[in-house]
């Protein structure tokens, strides 16, 4: 009668000791809001500040460690990012057109910097770098830099967010 309660009994308390599953903390301890200031871009890319700050903030609620808020005095930390040095360089040449290039090259500098509330310095102007590549459809059309810009914003989005989560001071 043991050997058949026993297997019962070992499975009804795995299952309820598996229930208290809780989020690991923070290690901002108590700081929980997160504010991003409008992203300077002082780079040539095309609106690309914007796309930025949403992918930051989309990446940050994503992980769960920061709640992003819109009110810079309920925020625990302040994110400044700053997008500099926006280059497009040719990358690929169709080798039966010598003129036009296929493919091109887009690439993006982020300057990052981590405040708290009382405007201690966490993360010190670090810089990000990022870049992404687009392709001519055709011989007869420009390469659609919306698609490369979009997929920029979403890495260099990642890249800081994880800079902002994982650096250790």
């Amino acid at each position: 009668m043991n050997k058949i309660y026993s297997p019962k009994i070992i499975l009804l308390l795995i299952l309820l000791s598996g229930c208290k599953y809780r989020a690991s903390e923070s290690r901002y301890g108590n700081d929980k809001r997160i504010y991003i200031e409008f992203v300077q871009n002082q780079s040539l890319a095309p609106q690309l500040g914007p796309l930025v700050a949403h992918k930051v903030s989309e990446h940050l609620l994503r992980r769960g460690h920061f709640e992003v808020t819109s009110d810079l005095q309920t925020a625990d930390l302040v994110v400044q990012i700053s997008l500099l040095d926006y280059t497009k360089n040719s990358e690929i040449y169709n080798p039966k057109d010598t003129l036009l290039a296929a493919g091109f090259r887009l690439n993006i500098n982020a300057v990052v910097s981590l405040f708290n509330r009382n405007g201690k310095l966490l993360i010190d102007k670090a810089i990000v770098n990022e870049n992404a590549s687009v392709l001519r459809k055709d011989s007869l059309t420009k390469p659609l830099d919306r698609q490369a810009l979009l997929s920029l914003s979403e890495s260099m989005g990642s890249q800081i967010s994880q800079l902002i989560e994982n650096s250790k001071w």
